[in-house]
């Protein structure tokens, strides 16, 4: 053990222990450097390094070969899936609806001719269109009365945001 890691290994028995327990467990500590040291290990003989190499390369490769396996069985299963998915719901089920359009208007909305007259939210904003149109038209032909061309665009602005909100239902 170097001088360094001999100092490091010091500084950290202490904070752990007391003087002469630190002191003890160095003089440990290098007894056992001792006796590695006087009974070394053999080093192992090529051939078991050489067999033991290989039986790790084939070990590594067979997990791979069954990583790729299950990667490659899962992808097939999700392409399946994702086939029998578009085929029992076929491309145009998106565009197909499941309410049945009679249900969102009463037969009697059904059977008049005048619809707009019918429903309460048509009539307000028919009438409300209309009271824009006719004071954009009134605005029209005086241009010359005070604050024309502001009354006009705020006009056609509340017009606009009143058919918006018209066509949104």
């Amino acid at each position: 053990m170097t001088e360094h890691a001999r100092e490091n290994l010091t500084e950290l028995l202490k904070r752990f222990m007391d003087a002469p327990a630190v002191e003890a467990a160095h003089k440990d500590i290098q007894a056992g450097e001792r006796l590695l040291d006087a009974y070394a290990a053999p080093a192992p003989d090529a051939a078991v390094l050489a067999i033991i190499k290989t039986r790790m390369a084939a070990s590594a490769l067979r997990r791979h070969r069954i990583i790729r396996l299950v990667h490659g069985s899962v992808a097939a299963a999700a392409a399946v899936v994702v086939l029998a998915l578009i085929g029992l719901l076929g491309p145009g089920s998106a565009n197909r609806s499941t309410l049945s359009y009679v249900a969102i208007m009463p037969a009697v909305l059904w059977d008049s001719d005048d619809i707009v007259a019918d429903d309460l939210d048509l009539a307000y904003f028919s009438s409300e269109i209309g009271l824009i149109e006719a004071q954009m038209q009134a605005l029209d032909a005086d241009e010359s009365g005070v604050g024309g061309s502001d009354a006009s665009d705020e006009l056609e602005m509340e017009l606009m945001a009143i058919q918006t909100e018209f066509w949104k239902g």
